[in-house]
């Protein structure tokens, strides 16, 4: 047990003694998340020592990782900040009961992994109503991030590979891109009128949307404006609608392997093109084969739906500052 050397007694919970490193690992956040929060948000009041170094708190650790809970559960960071610690353990404790402790990252994963089961039962059989109400079904039991990450790109992903084996058909293939997409689209409410634009799209090649519209939702969900422009847009078109609407930043889904050429051409048009107030951001499966290209154009490159969460926050902070 660490001991006060002053006065040989335990530290109290407001003792500041914990450097960043320590607070992320214990809460689940970033550093990067919790100097954001701090700024913006004043969650917590870290002591700042020699060098401009940031000790926390133990009450500062126990509000930081409430607060991470309510936001993984699908609340904004923006409507949990003032809460007392006592209305977000609360909080905490019903998001909990509803959704039957999914919150607990096996629980959820488990019970995401159970409705995948069932939306590939619905596809396998060719039944596009039961495919609708198990997407329900899941969206209703599981937090946003976790129908998102762990039902939506889970199925997709193993659609596609099922598909690449002959264990589905194309026809079914088809019906889960239907489906799933016309139940993203129902997400996405054109709410936040006042909040910063994203432009969200696919470049040309690029026929799958399902990320892109995904990455749509989870932006509305932090507070911005998304405006989803569908697949397959040329560089010239996605860069003249982002600076019409004065967007902070680009969003684009990479999901085939397509022509090497013409997609390295197309993303340095569409850099080159865009101000350099507009912040471009590429996920999806096959971003991975373009990182030396991206890392070149200053794009950001968030590997899941979390981490994309994350850069929009930085980006509307840096905005607001």
């Amino acid at each position: 047990m660490d001991f006060d050397s002053r006065r040989g007694q335990p530290p109290s919970g407001d003792s500041p003694r914990h450097p960043i490193q320590v607070v992320a690992r214990r809460t689940g956040l970033s550093a990067d998340v919790i100097r954001v929060w701090e700024r913006r948000y004043g969650v917590v009041t870290p002591k700042r020592v020699a060098g401009g170094r940031r000790l926390y708190s133990d009450d500062d650790i126990k509000r930081l990782a409430l607060l991470q809970e309510v936001t993984r559960a699908g609340r904004r960071i923006s409507e949990a900040a003032d809460l007392s610690d006592e209305d977000l353990v609360a909080l905490a404790r019903e998001d909990r009961q509803a959704n039957g402790d999914l919150l607990c990252a096996a629980a959820g994963s488990q019970a995401a992994a159970a409705h995948v089961q069932g939306c590939l039962r619905a596809l396998r059989e060719m039944d596009p109503e039961r495919l609708r109400s198990t997407l329900a079904a899941a969206e209703t039991d599981l937090p946003l991030p976790i129908f998102l990450e762990e039902v939506v790109a889970t199925l997709m992903k193993q659609v596609g590979h099922a598909w690449e084996d002959g264990r589905l058909r194309i026809s079914q293939e088809h019906m889960a891109s239907v489906v799933v997409r016309h139940h993203l689209f129902g997400l996405l409410r054109g709410q936040n009128r006042s909040g910063p634009v994203i432009v969200l799209t696919t470049p040309s090649g690029q026929q799958h949307e399902i990320g892109a519209l995904s990455a749509a939702v989870t932006a509305e969900s932090e507070g911005w404006r998304a405006l989803y422009l569908g697949p397959n847009l040329p560089a010239a078109e996605i860069a003249a609608a982002a600076i019409q609407w004065n967007a902070r930043a680009v969003g684009l889904s990479l999901q085939s392997l397509a022509d090497d050429q013409i997609l390295a051409s197309e993303l340095r048009q569409l850099a080159l093109v865009l101000p350099a107030s507009i912040q471009l951001i590429v996920g999806g499966s096959a971003a991975g084969a373009y990182k030396a290209l991206l890392s070149e154009l200053g794009a950001r490159t968030p590997a899941n739906l979390m981490a994309f969460r994350e850069v929009l926050l930085g980006i509307s902070d840096a905005g607001a500052g």
